[in-house]
């Protein structure tokens, strides 16, 4: 199914650019920048201006994507990560048609899964993005090019569970005709590192609890593993702006900010899993099902997480049982001198900040060691 086949009528505001649409934006946003420098401050400059001029030759979303997107990807991957790896479940490319994942970064968690995607010869997914992100027109552009669509996150409590119910409703609607889609578990990334599923989204991905609604979805749980987040030091000052003061305000531009670094900040090594599709499961009776499922969905992702040397270290310092910090493997030494160096930095900046070093480590090995206490947690539970 080519990306124009995807019927979008009666979402057209939300949905991606398609057609001529995308044709005239293409062609107007590949001149609207320097997208030769722009992108040479990410991958190398011969690689940034070969896609740079490929662009301008672009006239559909597929060649978008396939020509431009996924080679800056690939290049991306190999400048800021110590190698991507990705792993699945018998079929699970084929089978899965919602790609709910954990949250970790706002551009890569989508992308690298598209890379992967894309290198398999499927079509890539839409992707869920919050309307919060999409303050600069060519921003807006860019992304609705790249198959995105937009979740609306603005107005009163009321209006925002309409638009949830608007964004399940679309999801639904493509899905059926066979287009995947990306979306989180859960609105924002979780800056507390605890990978945590909504049950509020497994209430409206089902219309309310309907098992033949969900599994027309055939939901793959699909868990996200950075063995380092390049935004740790700014989701740290927020947490504990969060926890002495009772709130975080965002600075202006704070958002693009930690765009920015998510994409050209070291990753070191990163994995992915796509597991096959989560199947409705009744709970038991007293229990509201969409936290049945939301545990169930927690489970199947932890269950794919990979786990990293640094989070056993941090885990350690913070004095948890070794029945959690064990879960993950032993540092060696270079492992350890990264650790070391990592928390070095991130404290000294969070001091620059106002915060006590004793504040930035307690809060940063918290976040750090957090996939591991949620893990033993669940096992806990069966």
């Amino acid at each position: 199914m080519a990306s124009d086949d995807v019927n979008h009528t009666g979402f057209e505001d939300m949905a991606p650019l398609k057609g001529e649409k995308a044709r005239l934006a293409l062609n107007a946003l590949s001149h609207a920048r320097d997208w030769g420098g722009e992108l040479s401050r990410l991958v190398p400059r011969e690689e940034a201006e070969r896609l740079a001029t490929l662009w301008k030759d672009v006239q559909d979303v597929t060649a978008f994507q396939g020509e431009v997107v996924k080679p800056f990807l690939e290049a991306l991957a190999s400048q800021t990560t110590d190698g991507f790896q990705w792993s699945q479940d018998a079929g699970a490319l084929e089978a899965g048609r919602l790609f709910l994942s954990n949250h970790r970064d706002i551009v890569l968690d989508p992308s690298f899964i598209n890379m992967v995607l894309l290198g398999e010869g499927h079509r890539a997914t839409e992707i869920g993005i919050g309307s919060n992100l999409l303050k600069s027109p060519w921003v807006d552009a860019l992304v609705r090019l790249n198959r995105c669509f937009v979740v609306e996150r603005s107005g009163s409590a009321r209006e925002r569970y309409a638009h949830s119910l608007r964004t399940a409703a679309y999801i639904q609607h493509v899905v059926a005709q066979g287009q995947p889609v990306w979306l989180a578990h859960r609105e924002g990334r979780a800056k507390d590192g605890m990978d945590t599923t909504a049950p509020a989204l497994v209430r409206t991905l089902s219309k309310g609890g309907d098992e033949d609604t969900w599994n027309d979805l055939a939901v793959s749980p699909t868990s996200l593993s950075y063995e380092w987040d390049p935004c740790d030091a700014m989701k740290i000052h927020e947490l504990l702006s969060v926890e002495v003061g009772g709130s975080y305000d965002k600075e202006v531009g704070e958002d693009e900010r930690s765009m920015w670094m998510g994409l050209a900040g070291g990753k070191g090594r990163v994995h992915f899993h796509f597991g096959a599709p989560l199947a409705w499961q009744t709970g038991p009776q007293g229990e509201k099902q969409e936290k049945w499922m939301a545990q169930k969905m927690d489970a199947r992702l932890m269950d794919g997480m990979k786990l990293w040397p640094n989070q056993r270290l941090c885990a350690e310092w913070l004095g948890l049982s070794s029945e959690i910090a064990h879960q993950a493997p032993k540092a060696n030494d270079m492992e350890r001198a990264a650790w070391q160096s990592r928390f070095e930095e991130v404290t000294q900046a969070m001091k620059e900040k106002g915060w006590s070093k004793e504040q930035a480590s307690r809060m940063w090995c918290k976040v750090m060691s957090a996939p591991l206490v949620h893990r033993h947690g669940l096992l806990q539970q069966g």
